[in-house]
């Protein structure tokens, strides 16, 4: 007689950071909190616009460059949530960089190929005209993304 209501739950939180934006704080204030609430795993994904492959020998010097600075964006953001952190709710993260040409591609292929419940995503403030000829990343993946998108302002 009772029907029982199923509450969908997120279990993996993607935020992703690109073009060498390190101002997505506001985004993943919000991922860090969502993931909190929900007790799901963090994913900060950082997406280097080039045809590089990370893994190979040869990799040229600026993608290292860029790499170097995701790599430090990942490091102030685990610190700035270990000094904040709620004793009680350890939150599980998971950092991760990829190269790709098209970082929208990249980020809606991710968030499906590793089952991704929501990705949070900071707009960006450009002009629509720009919007309009080349598209931007947070519609293209607001349209094609398999999971909910929160876009933050």
């Amino acid at each position: 007689m009772h029907k029982v209501i199923e509450r969908k739950t997120f279990c993996k939180i993607l935020v992703p950071i690109y073009e060498s934006r390190t101002s997505s704080d506001k985004a993943v204030e919000y991922a860090i909190k969502i993931s909190q609430d929900y007790d799901a795993q963090l994913v900060i994904l950082n997406v280097i616009r080039s045809d590089t492959n990370l893994h190979n020998v040869s990799v040229p010097s600026h993608v290292i460059g860029m790499k170097e600075q995701a790599q430090a964006y990942f490091v102030k953001i685990t610190e700035k949530i270990h000094e904040d952190r709620n004793k009680e709710n350890v939150l599980r993260i998971k950092t991760e960089i990829v190269a790709s040409v098209k970082p929208a591609d990249a980020i809606v292929s991710y968030a499906k190929d590793k089952d991704i419940d929501l990705i949070v995503l900071e707009t960006r403030t450009s002009s629509k005209f720009k919007g309009i000829l080349v598209g931007n990343i947070e519609s293209y993946v607001v349209r094609f993304a398999h999971c909910a998108v929160l876009t933050v302002k």
